[in-house]
């Protein structure tokens, strides 16, 4: 009878150090993962550029669409709004920045409207800057939705950040500087990954 408890017990103590042991090696392998996880997330979001999609809205319930400018006038921008979703996020996730922009413009087809992205840090230093021709995007007035996805690097410190979004307008074949039109920004914060 002793020679079959004591045969219990060994496999019990070797069903548990299994067990602990595969516990540890899939704990082990979760945190594995969000280090993989993140590497994707790096390496899909180096070499490319975030680009804007710009999207006509439908008209609100009671409102009228926006009637073109006359030829030769310059655009104009009522409204222009950006929005972070979320607005608190960690490193190895993406930011989307969104765009609420009301524009008024001619119908011609020699007008240029490009936005230029600017990214800051907390301390104010200039990280990057992003220029993108949004023309064929908005081409007639209206108001407009726009995201941009933002990927946020593994090596970016937790912190407040700020985006400038401007709006800038010049007519195709015109040696004039582009003018702006239209400025927005806002903040998003990156938080510990712990």
């Amino acid at each position: 009878m002793g020679g079959t408890n004591i045969m219990k017990n060994m496999a019990t103590s070797r069903y548990s150090v299994a067990l602990i042991l595969l516990s540890a090696a899939l704990l082990g392998g979760c945190a594995g993962m969000g280090d993989f996880g993140c590497d994707m997330h790096e390496t899909q979001a180096r070499g490319t550029k975030p680009v804007t999609t710009y999207s006509l809205a439908a008209p609100k319930a009671g409102e009228n669409s926006l009637r073109p400018l006359p030829a030769g006038s310059a655009p104009q921008v009522p409204v222009y709004k950006i929005t972070f979703k979320p607005g608190f996020t960690k490193p190895c996730n993406t930011v989307s920045l969104r765009k609420d922009v009301l524009i008024q413009r001619s119908d011609e087809s020699n007008i240029v409207l490009s936005e230029i992205r600017e990214f800051y840090a907390e301390d104010g230093t200039l990280i990057t800057t992003s220029t993108q021709d949004i023309s064929e995007q908005v081409r007639k007035s209206g108001a407009y939705v726009a995201t941009t996805p933002l990927p946020i690097p593994k090596s970016a410190p937790p912190g407040k950040y700020k985006i400038v979004n401007k709006l800038l307008f010049e007519r195709r074949g015109d040696r004039r500087a582009q003018t702006p039109i239209a400025r927005a920004e806002g903040f998003f914060y990156i938080i510990p990954q712990q």
